[in-house]
């Protein structure tokens, strides 16, 4: 048997450093309010000088037991041809642990390595050899190279997610169908008419357009997005597994969370980094606070918010996907189009407010709701806020003629389809590694009313009670870093209302009283903005909302001890 050509062990120790355990006051601190002067005074109760030795004895020993497990020393190995068994049961003779070597281990190890550690070590041969190391405590089993079968857990919920997120414009549109023929023209961005006749043309559904499938329609112009999002984890995890071992067996277990792997050594290993990486990319959360505000514009600014005046030298802002801009630059003047556009904000305070003081120089702000919601790594998160009214889409009449004198039977039938009215908000995160989040953003602020619709047909007049939606949404990508607030602006909407204003008692005359009364057309002209701040969750994300909800508490109950 051929021998380790320098099997000494060079004890050159490197230094290890280590972090001071830090007291847990700090932490306490933030999580609960200083304690009151009374507490304060009250004197701490001192433990016996038996028991105070006696634990410090404990903690002592505990630690020089840590100290012993993790200064190993640093050694120069070289290895020429040697037999496997020899070489294992040679490696750990003068260390602390204890070795176990299969018997089917076989084999010849040649290496030169300088200044490793007997971890080190075990992991550069696990690596070149393929053999099986396993570690448990202080003990060393070595298994030889071949196929085995290992299990890994996968903590991820069993089911096949679908989302779709659709914009849609259009103009000029013609409808044709088997038996009836209608006319209409609808918007995804500003008003829509919904068309009745024959079969449903049009419905409304979380503030979506849904067109019957058997229509066969011509688009004069228009456009749209439509976006769709599936997550089937189990269903494509075997496939991919497959792909990394080539040749082996993979057996998915999604109801109790484990995979079983049949493979060699370095497959299984491959697989074990690939689950833990995948895991823990799936289980990334962030926080998603949104404002969405409608700003009453100024006389100064119908054309919109002038993002420019707001922006004034201060350094903090972005525009588009990932770009920012140092405090010296302008704007670009395409901020004041009342088209869609995105910025990026943050300030020392990382909240709405100074936003949404900026925002109060140029008009009257109004928050029409403060969503707040938990989502996953690339999971769809949905708010829907409103109420959903039924409204007629569809009416048929059929008319049978019987025989004598029963004359002709008419009968009409009426199908009504929820309209949805009020906001909604879907929202797709992607979180990288260092902290930014690239966001998919739907919102979608519908109002939908009743109005009288007159069909004129060869046999009369048809008054149908339809809905008109108003609806402003956008669709769009942004990146933002974390705890940055995203601005989303320009989606602008014009309002006419009339002003009534009259004498008292003269104005109420019946004729005469519009002598005395003055009437004023007035137009309004509103933008709507949405805020969105993505907060990544970290370890310490909870205990600062905790601490935030506490000082918000303590602000508004200020006589309440906490």
């Amino acid at each position: 048997m051929k021998k380790v050509a320098a099997g000494a062990l060079l004890l050159a120790l490197s230094g290890c450093a280590y972090q001071p355990s830090y007291s847990p006051d700090e932490a306490n601190k933030a999580m609960k309010p200083e304690a009151s002067e009374k507490k304060k005074a009250e004197a701490k109760k001192e433990l016996p000088a038996e028991v105070s030795n006696f634990l410090n004895q404990t903690v002592n020993k505990e630690q020089e037991d840590g100290l012993a497990l993790l200064e190993e020393p640093r050694f120069v190995l070289q290895a020429d041809d040697v037999d496997a068994k020899a070489f294992f049961y040679g490696l750990a003779a003068d260390s602390p642990y204890n070795i176990l070597v299969h018997p089917n281990v076989s084999g010849e190890i040649s290496l030169s390595l300088k200044d490793v550690t007997l971890d080190e070590t075990l992991d550069a041969v696990q690596d070149m050899y393929g053999f099986e190391v396993r570690r448990t405590g202080r003990t060393i089993q070595i298994y030889p190279a071949g196929v085995r079968t290992q299990t890994f857990s996968l903590d991820y919920l069993s089911l096949r997610r679908f989302g779709v997120s659709q914009t849609e414009i259009s103009g000029g549109g013609v409808s044709e169908e088997r038996n009836n023929r209608d006319l209409g023209n609808n918007s995804g961005s500003r008003n829509s008419n919904t068309r009745s006749e024959g079969t449903p043309l049009l419905g409304n559904n979380d503030g979506e357009y849904r067109r019957d499938s058997q229509q066969n329609q011509l688009q004069g112009n228009g456009s749209s997005i439509n976006t769709q999002s599936e997550t089937d984890l189990w269903g494509g995890l075997k496939d991919v597994i497959e792909g990394i071992i080539v040749d082996g067996n993979v057996v998915l277990s999604p109801q109790a969370g484990i995979v079983s792997v049949t493979a060699s050594p370095s497959k299984l290993r491959a697989v074990g980094d690939f689950i833990t990486v995948l895991e823990s990319r799936l289980q990334r959360q962030v926080i998603l606070e949104a404002r969405i505000i409608e700003v009453t514009l100024n006389d100064g600014y119908q054309q919109g918010i002038n993002w420019s005046d707001l922006y004034n030298g201060k350094a903090g802002w972005g525009v588009g996907v990932g770009v920012g801009f140092d405090g010296t630059d302008p704007l670009p003047a395409a901020s004041t189009i009342g088209g869609l556009f995105g910025l990026t904000y943050s300030d020392e305070s990382n909240n709405f407010s100074g936003m949404i003081e900026m925002l109060q120089t140029q008009g009257t702000v109004q928050v029409l709701s403060n969503p707040r919601v938990s989502a996953s790594n690339n999971q769809k998160a949905v708010i829907k806020i409103g109420e959903d009214s039924y409204y007629v889409t569809n009416v048929d009449s059929t008319t049978n003629f019987g025989g004598g004198n029963s004359g002709a039977v008419s009968s009409s039938n009426v199908d009504l389809t929820p309209f949805f009215s009020g906001i909604s908000l879907d929202v797709t995160p992607q979180i990288s590694d260092d902290g930014e989040v690239i966001l998919h953003v739907h919102p979608s602020v519908v109002e939908t009313e009743e109005q009288q619709k007159v069909i004129t047909l060869t046999e009369g007049e048809l008054v149908l009670p339809l809905a008109r939606s108003n609806i402003r949404e956008s669709d769009t990508i942004v990146k933002a870093r974390n705890g940055e607030i995203v601005v989303l602006g320009g989606l602008m909407q014009t309002t006419n209302s009339e002003e009534v204003g009259k004498v008292p008692l003269l104005g109420d005359i019946p004729l005469l009283g519009e002598l005395f009364t003055n009437r004023r057309n007035r137009q309004e002209k509103k933008e709507l903005v949405i805020l969105l701040k993505p907060t990544v969750v970290g370890v310490d994300t909870w205990r600062d909302e905790l601490k935030r909800s506490r000082e918000l508490l303590q602000e508004w109950f200020p006589d309440i001890e906490q």
